[in-house]
């Protein structure tokens, strides 16, 4: 591996980067939005901490030719014996696309509504950066987290990091470091994302690991992104 590679593996997983991004399971997010017309439907099965477990359903569109990506997320937990169900709306809209040698940005808000009650609210900034010599591109969000903290309504920072290697043909290996407030615990993700010339867009395969705190757990996920 040479130094870009390892310098930019190094600068991402040295970032503080929830499940909040457009992207399935994986939180950061990136600058991209699809092309006019795209419709993509990604979703993700993740188990944690025994019988515990995510159930992820995310379509996503993109309208017209303006870079504006929308997105309608369902998200089932199973927790302790409890279930939940998320809604979670997202609009994305692309301030500078991302091209080798030079950054994008964009900018997103998304809101989670569980079980029909208002739970937080996401304004989030996106920016990526592919490098002009190596298959690698960075990605860092910082945004502001508006929701409920108990009985309370709490406001606190969302900062992420990620990165994306083409190793090899149609294969990306994608890790990810995250955190969404100061009292909250370091979390990560580390991936391989399989590509395909077919209605199916991609598979995911990937572990996370809470870094912080007294619960330093290990979760598993399989993804699939799939195109109409």
């Amino acid at each position: 591996m040479n130094k870009l590679v390892v310098s930019s593996l190094a600068l991402a997983l040295a970032m503080p980067v929830t499940a909040f991004a457009a992207g399935g399971h994986y939180p950061v997010d990136d600058v991209d939005v699809g092309e006019p017309g795209d419709f993509i439907i990604e979703s993700f099965f993740t188990r944690f901490d025994g019988d515990n477990s995510e159930l992820g359903f995310q379509p996503t569109w993109r309208p017209g030719q303006a870079p504006l990506e929308l997105v309608a997320g369902l998200i089932r937990v199973e927790e302790d014996g409890e279930s939940i169900n998320r809604f979670e709306p997202q609009l994305k809209y692309q301030l500078a696309p991302m091209e080798a040698g030079r950054w994008g940005s964009a900018v997103y808000l998304h809101a989670g509504i569980e079980d029909s009650d208002f739970n937080d609210l996401l304004l989030n900034f996106p920016f990526s950066y592919e490098f002009r010599d190596a298959p690698v591109a960075i990605h860092a969000n910082i945004g502001r987290i508006h929701g409920r903290g108990g009985d309370e309504e709490v406001d606190r920072v969302f900062l992420g990091g990620a990165f994306e290697w083409g190793f090899a043909d149609s294969v990306d290996l994608i890790g990810q470091v995250y955190r969404e407030g100061a009292d909250e615990a370091v979390e990560s993700q580390l991936g391989l994302r399989f590509h395909f010339d077919s209605p199916v867009e991609y598979i995911d395969l990937a572990v996370s690991r809470v870094l912080s705190g007294d619960d330093k757990d290990w979760f598993a996920t399989v993804g699939l992104g799939l195109a109409f």
